[in-house]
């Protein structure tokens, strides 16, 4: 049996959250000269570039994988046949790879609410990673609210 990358069954879901360049294009808002750093941005900005980096591998997986059920019938092969594809080893990779980047941002999230954001670019990092993680299909009001509080934040402020 092929793995699937997590989260692929909400794919859907994920389109209609915000980008990581939506997300970032909060850092055109003025923010206070002199100011100190925000120690919320670094964070968020490694989150959301992880998340990226994970979206962008498990759309390759699921070509490679796609292609691999209509060309050479997948799910019929066993284990020692799928073994001679050297898709089967990108997929491998990319699945190992998929699997680190997920870790990373578990452990990264658990950190972030203890981060004060004192810029419009931590606030909205904040915010996009909390619409990514909130699935609208399980909770829909919550997602959508979260999404026009970014949405809201980022008009008051010209992002």
């Amino acid at each position: 049996m092929s793995r699937r990358p997590p989260g692929t069954a909400n794919e859907s879901a994920r389109a209609q959250s915000p980008t990581r360049r939506l997300v970032l294009s909060a850092a055109t808002a003025p923010l206070l000269s002199g100011s100190p750093p925000d120690p919320a941005a670094p964070g968020c900005e490694t989150w959301l570039s992880r998340h990226a980096e994970h979206e962008r591998l498990g759309k390759r997986w699921q070509q490679i994988e796609t292609r691999l059920f209509r060309d050479h019938n997948w799910p019929k092969l066993t284990r020692a046949q799928r073994k001679r594809f050297p898709e089967k080893h990108e997929m491998d990779d990319l699945y190992d790879r998929m699997d680190a980047l997920h870790e990373e941002n578990r452990v990264l999230l658990a950190s972030l609410p203890a981060l004060v954001a004192t810029s419009p670019l931590g606030i909205c990092g904040k915010l996009a990673i909390a619409a990514i993680e909130v699935c609208p299909e399980e909770n829909e009001e919550a997602h959508r609210l979260i999404a026009s509080i970014l949405r809201d934040y980022r008009s008051l402020h010209g992002g």
